[in-house]
């Protein structure tokens, strides 16, 4: 018979062992583009949990690559884009289906860069932003 403290070490044992198996096998991290214009060229990746924690965020795609109207528009790689016209983003699902909504026409994306928020400006017809509508702060 165990005596009732190496019972508990027993139990703490096996406890931490299955709290150990709950975790499932890492997801890996997926990316989205938007390659057409060829000039847009805007490449996003989700960002591990902990990184978006650390940033006050519940999920966030960041920029890895930036075309010609990607930065003409403000965006710039390392940025977390959070929202699509005033959308949170949930998935990477929410992000293509924002953008297939309004395919040809314009996007607000809410971005998170270092510790500022603010909104870029995106013409999906790939004409240049107007310089008064660059970055709006929120």
């Amino acid at each position: 018979m165990l005596l009732p403290s190496a019972m508990r070490a027993l139990l703490a044992a096996l406890l931490l062992l299955l709290i150990g198996a709950c975790d499932g096998p890492e997801v890996p991290l997926r990316t989205v583009s938007i390659e057409s214009p060829p000039a847009f060229g805007l490449s996003l990746r989700e960002l591990p949990g902990e990184v978006l924690r650390a940033r006050g965020l519940a999920y966030g795609l960041a920029v890895v690559k930036a075309g010609q109207v990607a930065e003409r528009a403000g965006l710039r790689v390392g940025d977390i884009i959070y929202a699509v016209n005033q959308k949170r983003l949930r998935n990477i699902e929410d992000f293509t289906r924002f953008v297939a909504e309004e395919a040809g026409g314009s996007l607000a994306l809410l971005v998170r860069r270092g510790k500022s928020d603010f909104y870029v400006p995106m013409d999906l017809s790939g004409a240049a932003p107007d310089a008064k509508d660059k970055l709006l702060r929120t």
